[in-house]
């Protein structure tokens, strides 16, 4: 038997509200702030504990965006009928379902009590009230309303119990693992319930329903419990009265072949609405034991034993890990295939279309991965025209590029591809146009283009920014997969920018008394010096830089006797200045953080970022430019922010190597 729930609303409130509310939202001014989004702002990112927003009775006509870096986070109602937060946004306007939220919820052990969360939009299009995919989610006693894609279980593990949910066209829907104990889910016409997501049938999702309650209105045709919006999507309900107009069929496979990989089940359902008989055929039948897995404790358990139920729950979730997080920008070129067939897929890709400038490039050091807010995607269209700041440094650009390439692949695999495919490929030649437009005619590329004054103009390998670019262009040029729709005019014109490239990357390879070494992380644009950028960033060669661009140089197909020669040579000057039987210890202090070199036999090689030209020896310098031979020697801001040693040549000469020689050698006459 499930276990009860009669005291369960107790424990979760000891749980999670037992503190006094860190700050109080008032509509009426008697509180801290007035609005909630101004309470979530003050919490602090990268929060350790739980911080308890009391949000007093009235209509907070505003969008709310939790992030992913404040988790811990409580909206704590009175009366659910009496504390609203709504807001007017349709799929439509926003541009995508994930877009139209009025609440946004990523930061992690987030909780809710009493409290509706509503989308005015009304009828018509997609329109969500409330966007949750934050692991170890839970809503106590609140009210979700809307009509289409009320509640958007996107994913991590969450728990709704005592709520009202109401809509009627897949109003509860995602990949989340979701469970609902004792909620009222009302189907205000004809429609359907659920629209579960998931990609695998052992993938441990779903939306699974407890001793709720099902009612209706303004009915007509009846009610489906739910459809599959992907193939192997999960809804089952337990113990369920239902008393709303419900289809005698119970199930729609939306597309027929989903009838063999989705999974419907019922178990103890009752009321007028229940029909075991005339069920479809290929609806599952649980046995006793089969629920067992469908319980709160087991089915929201993960890998961190996480249990809604316990009354100790704020604690224990401050100091253990969540099991899932969010994709952020850093990750997106790291997901399996069929994600980027997702809805969360088709968000960031259009989320790029705003944050991609006018003259098609973009800027750096931004999580474009991050949900925005209506008001942030009307200042980035506003600001489109700016492009003083576009920029290959840190990954920008390319990595974007790259990104809507898999994106428009896996699109067009789609039976039906998303709305803004077109765009997606406008955008991503108008980057390709952006970086072929910013090439040097010697075959270098500047770290930021339009020009800008200062270090910026000369020819950039510092961040694998050049190196970035040319393997972008390559896998272009030479149609791989994610590459393959890219006319023939613009792919000439990458196969010229790539031989360009490369035929300048040899040239600059440093020889010191007639013998060639690596490369520097930045050259003079005009003489094709080695040449210094930040104060502490000296004319030198690159121990870290070097690795991308022979890495790039083993990835040339036919490679002439040149670019072998360049690679050996580089390889035998790695061998040689390995640093052996020493490992870097980190250590913060009040004035900073402190490197220290420790003896250590068993440490693996190291190599220095930068060495002197003339010495070969690895320097160090703070922001004063002068350049010292011991981390110890400069001051702690810089010794601790900056990546003096490098381990990644270790990569490179124990497995990168090996495979190129033996490709080599398989690739002889």
């Amino acid at each position: 038997m499930l276990k009860a729930f009669a005291t369960l609303s107790i424990l979760i409130a000891v749980a999670v509200v037992s503190r006094a509310a860190d700050i109080v939202v008032a509509a009426d001014g008697s509180g801290d702030v007035k609005s909630v989004q101004a309470a979530v702002d003050r919490v602090p990112e990268n929060n350790k504990r739980r911080f308890v927003i009391a949000i007093k009775p009235g209509t907070y006509v505003e969008q709310v965006r939790v992030p992913a870096n404040k988790p811990y986070i409580s909206f704590i109602g009175t009366d659910a009928t009496k504390t609203t937060i709504t807001f007017n946004l349709s799929n439509k306007d926003a541009g995508s379902t994930s877009a139209s939220y009025s609440v946004y919820i990523g930061g992690h052990d987030f909780y809710a009590e009493n409290v509706t969360f509503e989308n005015s939009f009304g009828p018509g299009s997609q329109a969500v009230a409330v966007l949750v995919e934050a692991d170890r989610s839970m809503f106590n006693k609140c009210r979700f309303l809307g009509w289409q894609d009320t509640l958007y279980a996107k994913n991590g593990r969450q728990y709704y119990v005592d709520s009202y949910i109401e809509g009627h066209v897949d109003y509860i829907f995602g990949q989340a693992a979701a469970v609902f104990e004792n909620c009222h889910i009302h189907s205000k016409g004809d429609g359907y319930i659920t629209a579960p997501m998931r990609f695998a049938s052992n993938e441990r999702s779903g939306l699974i329903f407890h001793k709720c309650r099902l009612t209706s209105n303004n009915t007509k045709n009846g009610i489906y419990l739910g459809r599959p919006w992907r193939d192997y999507g999960r809804t089952v309900f337990l113990n369920t009265q239902m008393d709303a107009e419900i289809r005698p069929e119970g199930w729609h496979h939306w597309e027929p072949h989903r009838e063999k990989t989705a999974y419907f089940a019922e178990y103890g359902s009752t009321g007028s609405g229940a029909n075991n008989e005339k069920r479809v055929a290929w609806a599952q039948k649980l046995s006793d034991s089969d629920i067992k897995v469908f319980s709160v404790e087991y089915f929201l358990s993960g890998k961190d034993g996480w249990d809604p139920y316990k009354a100790n729950n704020s604690k224990w979730q401050e100091k253990t890990a969540p099991d899932w997080k969010l994709v952020t920008w850093n990750e997106v070129m790291k997901q399996q295939p069929l994600w980027y067939q997702t809805d969360e897929a088709a968000r960031i890709g259009d989320q790029l279309l705003l944050y991609q400038k006018s003259n098609g490039g973009f800027e750096k050091n931004i999580d474009m991965a991050l949900m925005l807010t209506k008001s942030e995607r009307e200042k980035l269209v506003a600001t489109r025209d700016d492009i003083r700041e576009t920029t290959i440094d840190n990954k920008a650009t390319y990595t974007q590029i790259a990104y809507l390439g898999r994106l428009i692949t896996q699109s067009m695999l789609k039976k039906s591809p998303p709305g803004n495919l077109p765009k997606y490929k406008e955008a991503y030649l108008k980057g390709v146009d952006y970086l072929l437009s910013s090439q040097y005619e010697n075959g270098g590329f500047p770290q930021f283009f339009p020009l800008k004054k200062g270090y910026y103009t000369h020819i950039t390998y510092n961040d694998d920014a050049m190196i970035g670019v040319l393997e972008l262009l390559r896998d272009i040029a030479e149609k791989h997969e994610d590459h393959q729709f890219v006319d023939e005019d613009r792919r000439k014109k990458c196969e010229v920018a790539v031989a360009k490239g490369l035929d300048l990357t040899l040239k600059l390879q440093v020889s010191i008394k007639g013998k060639p070494t690596i490369w520097a992380a930045q050259y003079d644009e005009v003489t094709l010096r080695p040449a210094k950028a930040r104060a502490f960033e000296p004319i030198s060669i690159s121990g870290g830089e070097s690795v991308g661009i022979v890495r790039f140089l083993m990835g040339v197909k036919q490679p002439s006797k040149e670019v072998v020669a360049a690679i050996e040579s580089a390889i035998a000057w790695y061998q040689k200045h390995k640093i052996m039987g020493y490992r870097v210890d980190r250590k913060e202090t009040p004035d900073g953080w402190k490197y220290s070199f420790v003896k250590d036999a068993a440490a693996k090689p190291l190599w220095g970022r930068f060495y002197e030209i003339a010495t070969m020896k690895p320097v160090f310098l703070g922001r004063d430019g002068v350049v010292k031979y011991d981390i110890k020697d400069i001051e702690a801001e810089r010794a601790g922010g900056y990546a003096w040693y490098v381990n990644s040549p270790e990569n490179l000469l124990e497995k990168d190597y090996p495979k190129w020689k033996s490709r080599l050698a398989s690739s002889k006459p």
